[in-house]
Protein backbone atom coordinates (compact mmCIF):
# COMPACT_ATOMS: atom_id res chain seq x y z
CA UNK A 1 0.00 0.00 0.00
CA UNK A 2 1.17 3.77 -0.90
CA UNK A 3 1.80 5.64 1.68
CA UNK A 4 -0.04 9.01 1.68
CA UNK A 5 1.38 12.56 1.22
CA UNK A 6 0.95 14.49 3.88
CA UNK A 7 -0.25 18.66 2.69
CA UNK A 8 3.43 19.66 3.47
CA UNK A 9 5.17 17.29 1.25
CA UNK A 10 2.79 18.12 -1.46
CA UNK A 11 3.46 21.60 -1.23
CA UNK A 12 7.23 20.83 -0.98
CA UNK A 13 6.86 18.72 -4.04
CA UNK A 14 4.86 21.41 -5.90
CA UNK A 15 7.02 24.46 -4.88
CA UNK A 16 10.29 22.34 -6.11
CA UNK A 17 8.35 21.52 -9.72
CA UNK A 18 7.90 25.45 -9.61
CA UNK A 19 11.22 26.36 -9.43
CA UNK A 20 12.39 23.87 -11.53
CA UNK A 21 10.19 25.37 -14.29
CA UNK A 22 10.58 28.72 -13.29
CA UNK A 23 7.43 29.46 -12.87
CA UNK A 24 4.89 30.29 -10.00
CA UNK A 25 0.78 29.35 -10.02
CA UNK A 26 -0.55 30.85 -6.02
CA UNK A 27 -3.54 30.01 -7.43
CA UNK A 28 -2.83 26.21 -7.78
CA UNK A 29 -0.97 26.49 -3.90
CA UNK A 30 -5.22 28.67 -2.87
CA UNK A 31 -6.65 25.51 -4.55
CA UNK A 32 -4.40 22.96 -3.09
CA UNK A 33 -5.31 24.52 0.52
CA UNK A 34 -9.31 24.77 -0.62
CA UNK A 35 -9.15 21.07 -1.20
CA UNK A 36 -7.83 20.13 1.82
CA UNK A 37 -10.46 22.34 3.70
CA UNK A 38 -13.22 20.45 1.98
CA UNK A 39 -11.93 17.37 2.68
CA UNK A 40 -11.43 17.83 6.56
CA UNK A 41 -15.01 19.14 6.43
CA UNK A 42 -16.44 16.27 4.71
CA UNK A 43 -14.35 13.66 6.65
CA UNK A 44 -15.90 15.83 9.45
CA UNK A 45 -19.23 15.62 7.99
CA UNK A 46 -19.18 11.95 7.09
CA UNK A 47 -18.55 10.93 10.82
CA UNK A 48 -21.36 13.20 12.30
CA UNK A 49 -23.66 11.38 9.60
CA UNK A 50 -22.67 7.78 10.55
CA UNK A 51 -22.93 8.93 14.14
CA UNK A 52 -26.28 9.86 14.05
CA UNK A 53 -27.04 6.67 11.88
CA UNK A 54 -25.93 4.35 14.38
CA UNK A 55 -27.85 6.67 16.95
CA UNK A 56 -31.10 5.78 15.08
CA UNK A 57 -30.62 2.55 14.33
CA UNK A 58 -29.60 1.49 18.18
CA UNK A 59 -33.46 3.57 18.73
CA UNK A 60 -35.05 1.80 16.57
CA UNK A 61 -33.74 -1.50 17.76
CA UNK A 62 -34.72 -0.31 21.24
CA UNK A 63 -38.33 0.39 19.98
CA UNK A 64 -38.29 -2.86 18.27
CA UNK A 65 -37.57 -5.09 21.53
CA UNK A 66 -40.63 -2.93 23.33
CA UNK A 67 -43.03 -3.55 20.88
CA UNK A 68 -41.77 -7.62 21.03
CA UNK A 69 -42.14 -7.45 24.89
CA UNK A 70 -45.94 -5.86 24.74
CA UNK A 71 -46.75 -8.69 22.21
CA UNK A 72 -45.50 -11.04 24.31
CA UNK A 73 -47.79 -9.94 27.34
Amino acid sequence: MESKLTREEARTLLLGLFREAGREHAELLQYMDELEEKCLRLGEENKRLREAAARRTSAASAMNSRLKDALRE
